[in-house]
């Protein structure tokens, strides 16, 4: 394999044009045939033509157009705003707080799904003979506000100038482009997430690599794509997709390399992976707030090394970055630097979990348990602090072949007593994104409906309702047969009796109770909790017959 390097490129202006050597194949389309540079900008310049002088939440999810309308957004002076929350409710609140509105290409999103107030455009066309204008863009152009998913919190917003996107693509050569030709590249992840908008569209547009558009969605679209790519061919994907790639055992041509991110990856994963395609898997490290930053491969180091022109300045409290083009940016994760260009990551930051005295790393926990026989998928989910100190966690697994038990029995060989669930749930999916990131509220609140069952109703006890009149004055409290008359009544229940009931937490007036219904194991659990979304703890727990 021939290396690349950034010293095999003079960055200069030439470098800033809005897409480098516009005369090459940018994307090769699934019916074979192939836009230039050329075609790409004649394409962006009429859809430009059609834009409002405002930020562009870009509803694409096929990488052509997806970079039509991003070179579109940049001709009008404009940046796209790139949320991976893909709710109809969440882009338009998007558009709305950021004075953007949300755009799409005529076919690519289901109209039923638009957002409203969706702006729907003619299909990116880029045919003609015409010489296309291929601007400069200043190096400081912010072209681009990427929001974190919001794995562990609230999503945040980063601006992404141009400058710094062209030199972190061509760094980027050495991983995505090593051949002595140029690679084509083949995504499973979607554009508007930073990791697909780096890996796709930054390197079409700014190195000599070709992507592959086309819609991703099941492992045969990633294996139709590869057979129609040329040679080397680069995967970029991630460890959910690769085992959905590996469970499909579908045949493949050759890939010179595997590339991954968004969620760790397991070296037992990482060497299936390699053994069934003959091919090499390399990990990128990177956050949405810096990009990415180092590579390394798998299963050969747990080291990492960081691209040429970033810098990791760490003391034993944090890790800073420092890139071309952008703000230095504190990391989420502790990290151990080797030397002055390699690091290993010990763990997140917010990612310890104590229970019982006891300390361990929420995403080591993960792995463990995604890395026991038979399973697809699963999650630790920690106990709130409200729950109080003998709070257990939760583990939901995707288990296709197997039970609950049998996992919980294999974890009891591996993990701290102290971290072990009461049972583990075996459900069908976890509540993972477009690119496998499974967030912090998707998970609880995932988990609550599994655990607790569905939401069937919610009250609020006024403070001049009149059952508080007389009911402990001066400390008023909601009596529990009235929490419980209310849930049955949510549930359209009229029970002959109800086998355990009890009552964990005074409610008092203008908490606002939300019931819950459950069925499972030949009964039904009925549950409430006050104010949900903080994570309080249980208020009411009854069980009932079927």
């Amino acid at each position: 394999m021939t290396s690349c390097c950034a010293s095999d490129f003079q960055l200069d202006m030439a470098d800033l044009r809005l897409v480098f050597s516009p005369d090459r194949p940018v994307f090769r389309h699934p019916d074979g045939t192939t836009s230039t540079g050329h075609d790409l900008l004649r394409a962006a310049h009429r859809i430009a033509a059609l834009l409002p002088d405002a930020p562009v939440v870009s509803l694409c999810q096929d990488v052509w157009p997806f970079t039509v309308l991003f070179l579109a957004a940049i001709l009008r002076g404009q940046p796209v705003l790139l949320s991976s929350d893909r709710s109809a409710e969440r882009l338009e609140e998007l558009a709305r707080s950021r004075g953007g509105i949300c755009v799409t290409l005529n076919g690519e999103v289901p109209a039923e799904s638009l957002p409203s107030g969706t702006l729907v455009l003619p299909p990116a066309d880029g045919s003609g003979t015409e010489p296309p204008e291929n601007p400069h863009i200043a190096f400081s152009t912010e072209v681009a506000t990427v929001f974190t998913s919001g794995s562990t919190g609230e999503p945040a917003a980063y601006p992404k100038t141009w400058g710094a996107l062209v030199v972190r693509s061509i760094v980027a050569r050495e991983l995505l482009d090593p051949e002595a030709c140029p690679s084509s590249l083949t995504g499973t992840v979607p554009p508007y997430h930073m990791y697909g908008f780096e890996t796709l569209v930054c390197q079409a547009l700014h190195t000599r690599s070709l992507a592959m558009a086309g819609l991703t969605t099941y492992p045969a679209d990633w294996q139709a794509m590869l057979v129609h790519a040329p040679e080397p061919r680069i995967l970029v994907t991630t460890p959910l997709q690769m085992r959905a790639l590996l469970r499909a055992e579908l045949e493949m041509p050759p890939v010179a390399r595997v590339v991954s991110a968004a969620a760790p990856l397991g070296t037992d994963l990482a060497r299936r992976v390699e053994d069934a395609f003959g091919t090499v898997v390399t990990e990128i490290y990177g956050a949405t707030e810096i990009g990415s930053i180092a590579m390394r491969r798998t299963t050969a180091t747990p080291v990492w090394r960081l691209y040429d022109t970033v810098r990791l300045a760490v003391t034993k409290e944090s890790a800073t970055v420092s890139a071309p083009g952008a703000p230095d940016i504190e990391l989420a994760d502790l990290v151990e630097a080797v030397d002055a260009r390699h690091f290993r990551l010990i763990g997140r930051r917010n990612d310890v979990v104590k229970i019982a005295a006891r300390r361990a790393s929420l995403s080591a926990l993960n792995m463990i348990l995604t890395g026991l026989p038979g399973v697809e998928d699963g999650a630790f989910v920690p106990p709130a602090p409200e729950d109080g100190p003998t709070a257990r966690m939760q583990v939901l697994a995707v288990v296709p072949d197997g039970d609950g038990a049998g996992i919980l029995s294999e974890l009891r060989k591996c993990i701290d007593p102290a971290f072990l669930p009461r049972s583990v749930t075996v459900v069908e999916a976890l509540p993972r994104n477009s690119v496998g990131k499974l967030t912090a509220g998707a998970l609880r609140s995932f988990a609550s409906t599994v655990l607790e069952g569905e939401i069937i109703g919610e009250t609020i006890f006024p403070p001049e309702h009149p059952v508080f009149a007389g009911h402990f004055p001066g400390r008023p409290l909601v009596p529990g047969v009235l929490l419980l008359d209310y849930g049955l009544s949510f549930a359209g229940l009229t029970p002959d009796r109800v086998d355990q009931v009890k009552f964990l937490r005074p409610v008092r007036p203008a908490e606002a109770v939300r019931f819950r219904l459950r069925s499972g194991n030949g009964r039904l659990t009925l549950t409430a909790r006050v104010n949900e979304a903080a994570g309080t703890p249980l208020v009411l727990r009854a069980v009932l017959p079927v």
